[in-house]
C-alpha cells in the first residue's frame, strides 16, 4: 500500500506544479492540456478510498469498484465539459478532456487490480 501513496503523492505533486506554472503565466505545453485531466480522476479516486478505509469501512483492503471510479469520471466530465463551460470562459468543453478522464480512471483501477494482485500472490 505504500507505493500507491507514493504514487498519489507524485500524482499530486505533478498536478500542483503544473497549476502553479499556470497561476504565474507559465503553461506547460502538452502537459498543461491533457495531464491535470489525467491525473484528476486517480487523485480523487485515492482520495476517496482513504476517507472510506480508514473512516468508513475501516478496512485497509478496501478498493472502489469499477462503476464508482466511472462515476467519478462521468461527475467530472459532466462538470467540468458540459455545465461549467455555459457559466464561465474560464472552462472549455473539449472531449479529450473527457476521454483523459475515463482514462486515467480505468488506468487507475487496473493498476490497482494488477497491484493487489501481485501483493497477494507474493506472500
Amino acid at each position: 500500500m505504500r507505493q500507491l501513496g507514493y504514487i498519489a503523492s507524485l500524482s499530486a505533486t505533478a498536478w500542483l506544479i503544473i497549476h502553479i506554472a499556470r497561476w504565474y503565466g507559465y503553461p506547460l505545453p502538452y502537459v498543461n492540456g491533457q495531464l491535470t485531466d489525467l491525473l484528476a480522476t486517480p487523485l480523487i479516486a485515492s482520495a476517496c478510498v482513504t476517507v472510506i478505509r480508514y473512516w468508513v469501512l475501516k478496512n485497509s483492503n478496501y478498493r472502489l469498484p469499477l462503476p464508482y471510479i466511472l462515476f467519478i469520471a462521468a461527475y467530472l466530465s459532466i462538470a467540468f465539459e458540459w455545465i461549467m463551460p455555459t457559466y464561465t470562459t474560464r472552462y472549455t468543453a473539449d472531449w479529450l478532456d473527457v476521454a483523459a478522464y475515463f482514462t486515467g480512471g480505468l488506468l487507475y483501477h487496473f493498476f490497482i487490480t494488477a497491484y493487489q494482485h501481485l501483493t497477494k500472490t507474493a506472500f
